[in-house]
């Protein structure tokens, strides 16, 4: 057995680890919506955010890698549902469909959106659909009063909605509407 045995497997180790790692991030950056259930939010986003860095090495040659590769350098744009006032979610969704850029969009808290408390909120209800749910559909119509009417095509988009595991029974309608949902592991 020689000196530089255990070097070897730990570096195989590390390499697979970095693998498995990016692999996970590339089916997160998927066009449309996901939902990510993990253990510590934060420490997600700011994976992600060091992933799609172009500074940051993509191993790998396969489909996976690629379509990494492909996302490093896009604009972050992140959200914080649980800070949205009256008329900020539609808002936000009319400020995001006039970018030629097409950003990432992380929503964070969508399962702590707090309850309408007075008339300076939006019913919790409308932001989760309209943050949440309105990505089902291929094409995002909005009608507003304040905005008018816009539309964004759900695969022009990544949006990202980290959220801690065993949370997703605080949002107000199920996922069954055809949003994905992956697990960290």
């Amino acid at each position: 057995m020689s000196l530089f045995d255990d070097d070897l497997v730990e570096n195989n180790e590390v390499f697979y680890k970095m693998l498995k790692e990016q692999e996970f991030m590339a089916s997160c950056l998927s066009a449309g919506a996901i939902v990510v259930e993990c253990d510590d939010p934060k420490a997600f986003i700011s994976r992600l955010e060091e992933m799609v860095s172009p500074k940051t090495l993509i191993i790998g040659t396969d489909v996976e890698a690629e379509m990494l590769r492909k996302q490093q350098g896009r604009p972050i744009v992140k959200w914080d549902a649980r800070t949205f006032k009256r008329y900020d979610a539609k808002g936000s969704m009319h400020v995001l469909s006039k970018r030629s850029d097409k950003p990432i969009v992380i929503i964070e808290n969508i399962t702590d959106i707090p309850e309408k408390t007075s008339d300076i909120y939006d019913d919790p209800v409308e932001i989760e659909n309209t943050l949440l749910h309105s990505w089902k559909n291929d094409i995002l119509r909005f009608n507003s009063e304040r905005f008018g009417s816009f539309q964004l095509n759900r695969m022009d988009y990544t949006v990202i909605f980290p959220v801690p595991k065993g949370s997703l029974g605080n949002l107000r309608y199920r996922l069954d509407d055809g949003i994905g949902s992956i697990i960290e592991e």
